[in-house]
């Protein structure tokens, strides 16, 4: 999903980091998605990346202050609106449950 430093990463995920992140942002995440048009504020989609990132090949999760670090570099390569598209996607293949 985004590469950085040679090495794959991906998100995941699932009802415990939903929660997690919705009570870390407090707002509702399937809120701001509707509020927004499918756009995000920077802050709920920083959460969103930096608690759900995960190494692809060993699926071994990403510490936050890493993650945090790493979503402004792919932030800055790949644009704000490109990680916002990816970061929904990722959301309803799998937790896809919240937009039903």
């Amino acid at each position: 999903m985004f590469t950085v430093n040679n090495t794959v990463y991906t998100l995941k995920y699932n009802s415990k980091n939903i929660k997690t992140i919705e009570t870390v942002t407090k707002v509702s995440i399937l809120g701001q998605i509707a509020k927004g048009d499918g756009f995000m504020p920077y802050n709920v989609l920083e959460n969103l990346f930096s608690l759900a990132l995960v190494e692809e090949k060993t699926k071994e999760a990403v510490k936050q202050s890493k993650a945090v670090e790493m979503f402004e570099k792919v932030v800055e390569e790949n644009g704000l609106a490109t990680v916002n598209a990816a970061i929904v996607e990722k959301l309803q293949r799998d937790v896809g449950f919240m937009f039903r």
